[in-house]
């Protein structure tokens, strides 16, 4: 509405602010409606934004059309095209209304409108009404047209655009707004608002996850999955008999589930009903024997239950503790690390307790994890167990809840890019050739050239400052080929170089990642112990890394590193490494390479290892799969030789169709790779025909490099050095926005040429 004292088309002087402070507000209030009018915003950022954000959120919007006034019918415009909402129109009776409204109903006052009871009455009524959807005409057109969609009319259209929504939020006050929006809606899809109250919940907000699971009724009565959830959410409001009731039906629904087992304990323990709760984790825990979840619930109920006799508890707490820590994987388990804290915490291991905590939080546990950790300290000290200081560590480690990041929820104000610098094939070693040695490698300290870590020192340094990127937020990626025959001297260069350029920028060992090329497999030695193939790659890789490290980063490889041992078997060299938003998976495609076969392979082994590994280490949602050999063919003319035999490129990866389909399901954006000494950038998509047309399911986005390192010898006629850059500009992949950059730049073989970028693509989620 117009604010202030205004003259009306009729001449009459009218004054708003009266009418609403008098009427609009005090009747609006009578009916429990909490009012708001934009004059009365005291929130951070501008006007114009908060006046939008309550726009699209608000259950009602009352206008006020009386004064030909421009705001009024804009906002009243961008209400109608935002948000399914319920809408009341009121004027001064007398207002010529425009076209487009005088078809619309209007609630028409008189001047003297203290006095207007029939107005009063009206007003009070339609504040209670139910909405009708068709009463906003913008709404209804553009459904009609296909930019917006209802339930009723396009469920999966519209369950579509929620999960959008969903997807793009990015804090709580986001995901609410998302909520009021789908509020205005029946039928909403019961999945959406399972993933809505996940996202809230993952953000404190339990009350608001409660409300949009209560609206996934009646249509889940009989969904076990929704009263389980509600059922958690109303447990961390602290509502334990409706928890209770919930997770009573869940478990009803299905008893075999060990997660609403393990909620219902929950719901128990906090009702100090200590004997129901522990014998609820029992079951669960034989449901789910590798759950730490329901191990250390377990473990710390069976104290809880009995402190005076709690040994029990405690030699579960050792088991759970040895097991953990005996798992290579665990250093990179957020979970696992909180757990091992509370375990140690509660055996007197207080060093290693708070390391472990440290562990956890760096590496992005959850608001609700980090609370389950500090509860469960908290009640055992209540039961009256003696621990050192349990306050003190509990008061620490809730401050690390306080700070940590919720996943997806608010990471776009904590978002800094990432940049990828993607190497490839550059083949430190030399070769016979007519009985003389011929290197491999293009960059030496000349007058010509400098060697290749100087090089891209350079190059990197530039980018970075260009990007706004910091070192810690950097990558480097050597997808195969380091070397040219092998043999230990090269690898030795290729970690020189590796620490020359990594100590340069700044840059830790665990930020780079190393993948195995056809030319990085020791051919001499496959032809006399074909297990002993991968050697010296490994050995290199315990070096560059050193060993812990390496343990971290290879978790499927076991081997104690000692000429007699059983060699890791080549669909476990899986390279895995993750941060908050982002996750490496380096894959093997050389599985077969020898003296004899070179070609690429990945296989079902190690693609069901990768799903392993990320299952146990709860990777992000980012996730970039690096191999040397390439998916696809190249774009390129395929030469005849005798008669009409043509030459075909037969070191693609055979299994190609099997491992893109793999890898698109498991949730993977990114595959780099390398081998064919040129560069191509494609987005690709394998249709699975068992999973369902309206699921959501995103291109790969598949980036090759070129030869970074080899010399002349290895290059096609004309065809330049290259790496590429890659900057992720977003922590979620989001359907319409920009979410990936990729820059490639060249380095031709003539003499004095320089780096240039010869093309740059920023691709959408």
């Amino acid at each position: 509405m117009p604010f202030g004292i205004r003259t009306l088309s009729s001449g009459s002087d009218h004054d708003f602010d009266r009418f609403y402070v008098e009427v609009l507000r005090p009747i609006a209030q009578t009916a429990s409606w909490a009012v708001l009018r934009a004059d009365e915003l005291a929130e951070q950022g501008t006007i114009v934004n908060q006046a939008f954000r309550h726009l699209h959120s608000a259950d009602l919007v009352v206008a006020d059309l009386s004064a030909p006034n421009g705001n009024v019918y804009y906002e009243l415009g961008i209400r109608h095209a935002i948000s399914p909402g319920k809408t009341i129109l009121v004027a001064a009776r007398g207002t010529e209304l425009p076209f487009d409204l005088a078809g619309q109903r209007v609630l028409f006052y008189d001047l003297d409108f203290a006095a207007d009871t029939g107005f009063h009455a009206l007003y009070a009524r339609a504040l209670n009404s139910e909405p009708d959807l068709d009463a906003n005409p913008v709404r209804s057109a553009l459904t009609k047209l296909g930019l917006h969609s209802d339930p009723d009319t396009d469920h999966v259209a519209f369950q579509q655009e929620l999960n959008l929504k969903i997807d793009r939020a990015r804090n709580v006050e986001q995901l609410v707004a998302v909520w009021h929006w789908a509020r205005q809606f029946d039928n909403l899809p019961i999945s959406s608002l399972l993933s809505l109250g996940y996202r809230l919940a993952e953000a404190g907000d339990y009350a608001t996850a409660v409300h949009a699971l209560d609206a996934a009724f009646p249509m889940a009565a009989q969904d076990y999955e929704v009263h389980r959830q509600r059922g958690f959410y109303l447990r961390k409001l602290g509502r334990l008999e409706e928890a209770e009731a919930a997770l009573t039906r869940a478990n009803e629904l299905n008893p075999s589930d060990p997660e609403t087992l393990g909620m219902l304990g929950g719901a128990l323990k906090r009702q100090r009903r200590y004997a129901e709760a522990l014998e609820r984790y029992e079951a669960g825990a034989r449901l789910s024997p590798t759950s730490l979840y329901l191990a250390v619930a377990q473990a710390g109920m069976s104290i809880i239950a009995a402190p005076h006799d709690p040994e029990h508890g405690l030699a579960l707490y050792r088991e759970l503790l040895t097991k953990i820590e005996s798992d290579p994987g665990y250093e990179v388990d957020s979970w696992a690390n909180l757990v091992a804290a509370e375990a140690s915490f509660v055996l007197g291991r207080l060093d290693d307790a708070y390391a472990h905590a440290r562990a956890g939080v760096r590496l992005g546990a959850g608001r609700l994890d980090l609370e389950s950790a500090t509860e469960q300290i908290r009640m055992l000290d209540d039961a009256g167990f003696p621990l050192p200081n349990a306050r003190g560590f509990v008061r620490w480690l809730s401050q690390g809840a306080a700070g940590a990041i919720p996943r997806n929820a608010g990471q776009a104000a904590q978002f800094k890019k990432r940049i990828i610098f993607h190497l490839s094939d550059v083949h430190f070693g030399s070769f016979d050739k007519e009985g003389r040695k011929v290197d491999a490698h293009r960059f030496h300290d000349s007058e010509n050239t400098s060697r290749l870590s100087l090089e891209l020192q350079e190059e990197f340094v530039a980018a970075m400052q260009r990007s706004g990127c910091e070192p810690a937020n950097a990558t480097i990626v050597l997808s195969g080929d380091s070397t040219y025959t092998a043999s230990e001297s090269e690898f030795d260069l290729v970690r020189d170089f590796l620490n020359e350029l990594c100590g340069s920028l700044g840059l830790e060992p665990r930020q780079v990642v190393v993948v195995p090329g056809n030319h990085d497999i020791d051919w001499f030695q496959s032809a006399s112990n074909w297990s002993h193939r991968f050697d010296n790659y490994l050995a290199f890789a315990v070096k560059f890394y050193g060993e812990p490290l390496f343990r971290e980063l290879f978790p499927l490889v076991t081997w104690d590193l000692k000429m007699p041992g059983k060699r890791p078997a080549p669909n476990e060299l899986i390279y895995y490494r993750a941060d908050d938003t982002t996750a490496f998976v380096g894959l093997n495609s050389c599985v077969f390479e020898d003296n004899q076969n070179h070609y690429g392979f990945i296989g079902k082994r190690q693609l069901d290892n990768v799903n392993r590994v990320l299952d146990r280490k709860k990777a992000p949602e980012i996730r970039i799969a690096v191999m040397h050999h390439h998916l696809h063919p190249f774009p390129e003319p395929l030469e005849t030789r005798k008669g009409q035999d043509v030459t075909l490129d037969l070191s693609t990866v055979r299994d190609a169709g099997m491992v893109e389909q793999r890898l698109e399901k498991l949730g993977f954006s990114l595959l780099l790779h390398g081998h064919k000494h040129k560069p191509q950038l494609r987005e690709t998509l394998v249709r699975d025909p068992l999973i369902s047309s309206s699921t959501t399911v995103r291109p790969l986005i598949v980036s090759g490099c070129g030869s970074t390192g080899v010399s002349a010898h290895g290059l096609e006629h004309n065809q330049p050095n290259h790496f590429a850059i890659l900057e992720l500009l977003q922590p979620t992949r989001s359907l319409g926005a920009d979410f990936v950059s990729v820059e490639w730049r060249e380095l031709t073989v003539s003499p004095g040429a320089e780096w240039a970028t010869k093309q740059r693509w920023t691709l959408k989620g």
